[in-house]
């Protein structure tokens, strides 16, 4: 045997098929499998499955702002998440957060870790006063993506909070679903599209 699970997890990185060649030549040699070639089957087998199952998956977006209670609320109460968290981090609290954000963290850091009700923790805000405003003369870099159960309602909400919207877009998914999208820029520049699906008539 003397085969590391590091060394079978390599040759399964591939196709598998030296492994699964020295696994049949085994079988072959040995009229009774022994236990040790069994569980070595089974490994093989439960390693493929973990090789297959594995993907990328987006976690969460992070914003910064210049003013951290303006932003909650505008995302509480016109975009519909959930505040889960909301502190100050000491200074040197979380030092990765400096060269992620290009910020001091040897100083104090406001942050907020907000939910929808489909992803929890899907946002996380950090507070800065030198938060770089939005150019209109610029492409826009970031945009958050978030579905709303009513458009209509949502764009309502941010036009009573004095945010820009734009006009609503209509189409069909590839699927057959009917959605319709608008962009909203936040208090904090944030731009924001936000999509409402429905079937199609």
């Amino acid at each position: 045997m003397g085969r590391s699970c590091n060394s079978l997890r390599s040759e399964l990185s591939g196709d598998g098929s030296v492994l699964q060649y020295e696994i049949k030549a085994m079988m072959l040699k040995h009229s009774t499998p022994s236990p040790q070639l069994i569980g070595m089957a089974l490994l093989c087998c439960l390693l493929a499955v973990s090789a297959e199952a594995q993907t990328s998956r987006i976690k969460r977006i992070s914003l910064m702002t210049p003013d951290l209670d303006q932003s909650i609320s505008f995302f509480t109460r016109v975009i519909g998440f959930t505040l889960n968290y909301e502190g100050t981090l000491p200074p040197g609290g979380e030092p990765f957060l400096g060269p992620v954000f290009n910020i001091d963290a040897s100083k104090p850091i406001r942050r907020a870790l907000l939910s929808t009700s489909t992803e929890a923790r899907g946002l996380f805000l950090i507070e800065h006063p030198e938060s770089p405003a939005p150019d209109p003369d610029e492409p826009t870099d970031v945009v958050t993506v978030v579905e709303v159960e009513s458009i209509d309602n949502t764009l309502a909400l941010a036009a009573a909070a004095g945010a820009p919207v734009s006009e609503t877009v209509t189409d069909v998914t590839p699927e057959g679903m009917l959605f319709s999208e608008a962009m909203i820029t936040s208090p904090g520049g944030h731009a924001i599209l936000v999509y409402e699906l429905s079937n199609a008539p």
